[in-house]
């Protein structure tokens, strides 16, 4: 960052208290721009006018995330909440939560950890998943968040929404996502038949669909206050009087269609980077990218990621219909920037450099 102009200095445990101060100060007074570092320092910082608050690493709850992101924006004016999130994070954090001694605190901390998790993930406005895990239920999107600007496809999920309910309430109300799950795909295990689970009208009434589709159905249940998750018994899962219209079917009920994460091997990701697409092609998009960044004031990925500038330079859409097929592409980036990267496509086939 300094070497793009930036004034930014480090901050953490290991500096001399006279550096710490100073970093500090110096950040307070305007002279530093950026401060990159650990979580103890945004807990000294009154300074209303921070204008982002970025995390590299997703924190271990969602209690900590909440108190760290509203360090930005206190002087009413708006401000960024990033956080970068890859689920190699989470597999880590689960191997260090499971070194600790077994019991309710390590149970406490396997929820609160899976709830982060599912912020992340979440299909929904992030704004309704952080008020509804305070137990603020509301349904009104916030219209500010990432979600909300370029929302997911949506489909119609009343039917989902009622398998899902079903399941839980058949069962008792007494198991979490995973068993759940199991029980609405058919799985054939022990536990399931010991318990009868595999007796009941729903079991298997669901197996049509993935595993990772009914986490994500589930999530956006919870997200949206007809499921909570009950911390004191192994984040059992049971209904809201909000889920009561959706099993009646006496409201209509749109979920985002999951954005299933397929895990690839080394060659397949190979072959999204090195396969069958228009180098050149490419290099004038992440051009084109860079400038609109650069004139927005924004981060070139903001923009499109290298992954969808790949599908288009492979898959070179020219008509709006066309450009929505690209993984990235939804209607809101579609009105923003489609035109100047369709118009780019089409010259290039054309010929024109």
């Amino acid at each position: 960052m300094q070497k793009r102009g930036l004034s930014v200095a480090a901050y953490h445990a290991g500096l001399e208290a006279a550096k710490r101060e100073w970093v500090q100060d110096a950040f307070l007074k305007d002279n530093l721009q950026v401060v990159v570092a650990t979580v103890a320092f945004g807990m000294g910082i009154n300074k209303s006018n921070v204008r982002f608050v970025a995390h590299f690493d997703i924190p271990r709850n969602i209690e900590a995330y909440y108190q760290e992101t509203g360090r930005a924006g206190r002087d009413g004016v708006e401000a960024e909440a990033i956080l970068f999130y890859d689920p190699a994070d989470m597999a880590w954090l689960r191997r260090c939560l499971e070194e600790k001694p077994a019991g309710m605190q390590q149970d406490i901390e396997r929820h609160k950890l899976n709830a982060i998790a599912a912020f992340a993930e979440a299909q929904t406005c992030r704004r309704l998943v952080l008020l509804n895990y305070f137990g603020e239920n509301r349904q009104q999107p916030c219209g500010n968040c990432d979600i909300c600007l370029d929302p997911p496809k949506q489909y119609d999920g009343l039917v989902d929404a009622q398998k899902a309910l079903s399941c839980i309430y058949r069962v008792g109300q007494r198991f979490g996502i995973g068993y759940i799950v199991e029980v609405l795909r058919g799985a054939n295990n022990q536990r399931i038949r010991d318990l009868g689970h595999d007796k009941l009208p729903v079991y298997g009434i669901g197996k049509e669909q993935s595993n990772e589709h009914w986490v994500s159905v589930i999530r956006q249940l919870i997200h949206l206050g007809m499921i909570t998750q009950n911390i004191t018994h192994f984040s059992a899962l049971q209904l809201t009087e909000a889920a009561r219209p959706i099993l009646r079917g006496e409201a209509a009920l749109k979920l985002a269609v999951p954005r299933v994460l397929v895990v690839k091997s080394r060659n397949q990701q190979n072959k999204i980077y090195h396969g069958n697409y228009d180098k050149k092609l490419f290099a004038k998009l992440r051009k084109l990218r860079k400038s609109i960044a650069d004139e927005e004031n924004i981060p070139p990925f903001v923009v499109f990621n290298d992954a969808t500038l790949i599908e288009m330079a492979e898959h070179t859409p020219t008509s709006p219909a066309e450009l929505l097929l690209i993984n990235g592409v939804g209607e809101r980036k579609l009105e923003r920037f489609g035109v100047a990267f369709m118009a780019l496509i089409q010259d290039h086939l054309e010929g024109y450099e």
